[in-house]
């Protein structure tokens, strides 16, 4: 009687990798309009951690466009040397990748800054502007090189 209903092609436990991938792709490109929307508040360690999140978010949602299962990484400089080695067109953002993970912790915590400074008081429109750029610019390469197929 059940022998039918239960199929491993109809039930499989795989995650449909595009469909992954797109969820954390729309996914950052929230956090990036989170980001523009912090900038525009005036908000810049907001703005500069949307961003990265942001930019985390856009290259995991690549890798799982190119059939990764899980992706534990929590570095755009790392994330970014991934999608370099599947494309090479992502290593000409190295630098932006770099300033990002400065983004990740700092931006939130005020032990992660030197005394007496504060995050939300610590960041310039000028750094989530280059953030905020970047993030795009990572962005819209995960999009374009991740439907190729791996």
């Amino acid at each position: 009687m059940w022998a039918g209903r239960w199929r491993k092609e109809r039930f499989s436990m795989k995650p449909d990798s595009q469909a992954t991938a797109e969820r954390w792709l729309k996914q950052a490109e929230h956090d990036l309009v989170a980001g523009e929307r912090d900038c525009g508040a005036a908000d810049y360690s907001e703005a500069c951690y949307h961003a990265e999140q942001a930019a985390q978010k856009g290259l995991k949602g690549f890798l799982f466009a190119r059939g990764e299962r899980s992706v534990p990484i929590h570095s755009v400089q790392k994330l970014l040397a991934e999608c370099g080695a599947r494309e090479g067109e992502f290593l000409a953002e190295t630098d932006i990748a770099r300033i990002m993970d400065q983004y990740y912790i700092p931006t939130r915590y005020p032990d992660a800054i030197a005394e007496p400074a504060l995050p939300y008081e610590s960041y310039t429109k000028e750094q989530a502007r280059q953030a905020l750029d970047g993030a795009r610019r990572l962005l819209a390469l995960a999009r374009r090189l991740g439907g190729r197929g791996a």
